[in-house]
């Protein structure tokens, strides 16, 4: 019954899809006019950073919160403008102007496995996004430098697809707030202080705290995109090395150094709990304090953008090691007694190199992560991922964006001695190689349609090569 349901919205999902690309063909001029070239961070405030994941989130923008009120435009013809529902009369505008900025975004997703693995599943998934970004300064100048970001998700529909053979998740949107059935939960709730130093070379000071989504905050041209705009597996996104130190959600505080523009120091101190559907306030910090550094030098090869950063986790938690991959792997109890330890760590490398670079967040790059954790504690200890990405591959489609990444995910030596070898055939587990495209097909600024394929050889080692077709469709309003 599921694979029938899941079956009919996936055909729902494309004649969606192909009506409005045959549609946004027909409405088109003979010479349409090209869509608003990338945003470049002017008269903005700070986005939240978030220091243990791959990489400190956007620098705030060098320049007073009170920048000059734009002016509301007249509405845009519905394939062109931004949002589906344009700028409300001129309201949106009005909002942004007085401090309040609105965004709303809704994504579907089919998923399956076509071939191998250890299942034949097909599922619906669908999140709904509603962020408030809040800036003090326009609403009050004695709040100059002040903001704050409020974001709300309701995921539903089937559960993450299970199956392939791996660890690592095919699907990482549909993670938060919850893996399976309908959640909504705050996933982010912070606010954010600049501190300005020279605004005119771009150097500030950013303090933050609240509820943050670590996900959402790893902003990366070439990869990242919470799994909605451009991988869905998350071994192009944030690896499973940092995640027995760093969780989805939780609550803490964070410092940045901006120099230039560009966040060289960051710090996160935060809880090592996941509070995904729990606001986490009343055990704050209860079970330990997971602190995260990363330091960014920025630099230049061939003319053209580059960036290395080099950063780590430590926390103080008490963990019963491998408790949950052990059952994705193998169900069953452990071969030996597992007794809880104290304290993880984790550190990674990333390099990324800009080869078409147009404008600032503008082209297409190489990327490259290195992860290693430590193998008592934690269940993956080795990352290495390589790949390219980026928007513009085609001259005629500048906005469209595409990756291809290959990714190595080893497992604690640890973990693998203390599975029970009888029902895998006496061949220990073996590391994951997965292989990931996708090509995000911008029908309108607002009207997204990805393709996205995984291939997933397994830790399994009797489990044939799963291949893992997607769709997403998204919608900006």
């Amino acid at each position: 019954m599921k694979q029938r349901v899941a079956r009919k919205n996936f055909g729902l999902l494309f004649v969606s899809a192909l009506f409005a690309v045959s549609t946004s063909v027909l409405a088109q001029d003979p010479t349409p006019s090209p869509w608003p070239a990338e945003e470049v961070a002017t008269n903005k405030t700070a986005k939240p950073t978030d220091p243990a994941a791959t990489k400190p989130a956007r620098a705030p923008a060098p320049a007073p919160a009170t920048a000059p009120a734009q002016t509301p435009t007249p509405e845009t013809e519905f394939w062109k403008r931004d949002e589906l529902t344009g700028d409300w009369g001129g309201d949106r505008t009005r909002l942004e102007n007085e401090g309040l900025t609105l965004e709303g975004r809704f994504t579907q997703f089919v998923q399956g496995i076509a071939k191998g693995g250890t299942r034949d599943n097909t599922f619906y998934n669908a999140k709904l996004e509603l962020e408030m970004k809040l800036d003090f300064g326009k609403m009050n100048p004695k709040w100059m430098w002040w903001s704050a970001n409020i974001k709300t998700e309701w995921r539903f529909g089937g559960p993450l697809l299970l199956g392939t053979g791996g660890v690592n998740p095919t699907n990482t949107a549909i993670m938060i707030p919850g893996s399976a059935g309908s959640v909504v939960a705050v996933t982010a709730f912070n606010f954010q202080r600049i501190i300005p130093k020279d605004l005119k070379k771009g150097d500030m000071f950013v303090v933050g705290f609240g509820r943050y989504n670590m996900i959402e905050a790893i902003d990366e041209p070439f990869f990242a995109g919470e799994g909605t705009e451009r991988f869905m597996n998350l071994a192009q996104i944030g690896p499973l090395t940092v995640l027995r130190e760093v969780p989805f959600v939780t609550n803490g505080a964070t410092f940045a150094t901006v120099r230039g523009g560009e966040p060289r120091f960051v710090l996160g101190v935060m809880d090592p709990n996941d509070n995904s559907t729990n606001l986490g306030l009343k055990d704050l910090f209860a079970d330990g304090v997971t602190i995260a550094p990363a330091y960014n030098f920025p630099v230049k090869y061939w003319g053209k953008t580059a960036k290395h950063t080099i950063g780590g986790a430590i926390t103080t938690k008490e963990y019963t090691p491998f408790d949950r991959i052990q059952q994705i792997i193998l169900p069953g109890p452990p071969a030996n007694p597992i007794q809880p330890k104290r304290g993880s760590w984790n550190i990674y490398y990333i390099f990324r190199q800009y080869i078409v670079e147009r404008s600032p967040k503008n082209g297409w790059g190489f990327f490259t992560q290195v992860a290693f954790a430590n193998k008592d504690t934690s269940p993956v200890t080795r990352l290495l991922n390589v790949g390219l990405g980026g928007k513009g591959l085609f001259n005629s489609r500048p906005t469209d964006e595409f990756g291809i990444a290959y990714a190595y995910t080893g497992l604690s030596s640890v973990l693998v001695d203390n599975i029970s070898l009888i029902t895998l055939g006496g061949r220990r587990p073996r590391a994951e190689n997965q292989i990931e495209m996708f090509y995000n097909f911008h029908i309108a600024p607002w009207l997204r349609l990805t393709g996205d394929i995984q291939f997933i050889r397994g830790v399994r080692p009797l489990v044939d090569t799963a291949v893992v077709p997607g769709a997403r469709l998204e919608i900006i309003f």
